[in-house]
């Protein structure tokens, strides 16, 4: 229904119409911010002209808006992100991955174990949510992250996180230099003496 101004409401009612003065206030500040609402609106069509109430530029009190929250196997007790770039992780090569944590005092309880497809999908804010003190990444990743790396199986650090990348799992599993390799960038990583 359209909005009538009393002049043109005097056109239908032909009875004298009183006004209360509270009223009479409350009319013209509408209309002033009915004014005030419509060139708001020309300069920004995105925002509707007839309710202000419902327009998008409402903002919830006090709640912050959160990143994506990263999904893991593991409990993560020791703040040992590990990303594996096969989706899914084979049982052989999951095997494998735990074999290599237990020869450093880890265990699946101990770590955070995840896609490098989940984590590429993430912002950094999401990966720096969850605190990790170090990270291991197994083959390629699209993330941010992956500018810390200078080379395959050299620890690199960035602030209080360090950092470790290796080829994938399957092409360490068939290699026994990559093996040797890893072994050695891992004592390094856990400062193990062996």
């Amino acid at each position: 229904m359209e909005e009538m101004d009393i002049d043109k409401l005097g056109f239908f009612i032909e009875e004298d119409i009183f006004l209360i003065p509270e009223d009479a206030q409350e009319i013209l500040l509408a209309d002033k911010f009915k004014d005030f609402t419509e060139d708001i609106s020309k300069e920004n069509p995105a925002i509707p002209a007839d309710n202000p109430a419902d327009s998008p530029q409402e903002q919830p009190d006090n709640e912050t808006v959160s990143s994506p929250s990263l999904v893991y196997d593991g409990d993560f007790e020791k703040g040992l992100l590990v990303i594996h770039q096969d989706d899914p992780l084979g049982e052989e090569l999951k095997a494998f991955l735990l074999k290599i944590l237990r020869a450093v005092s880890y265990s699946l309880k101990d770590i955070a174990l995840v896609s490098a497809s989940q984590v590429a999908g993430l912002p950094p804010e999401a990966v720096q949510q969850l605190n990790p003190h170090k990270i291991l990444v197994f083959g390629r990743l699209s993330h941010p992250m992956i500018q810390l790396k200078e080379a395959n199986y050299e620890v690199t650090s960035d602030d209080e996180i360090e950092y470790l990348f290796a080829d994938s799992l399957p092409v360490i599993f068939e290699e026994q230099d990559l093996k040797k390799q890893l072994w050695k960038s891992l004592q390094a990583f856990f400062n193990i003496n062996k």
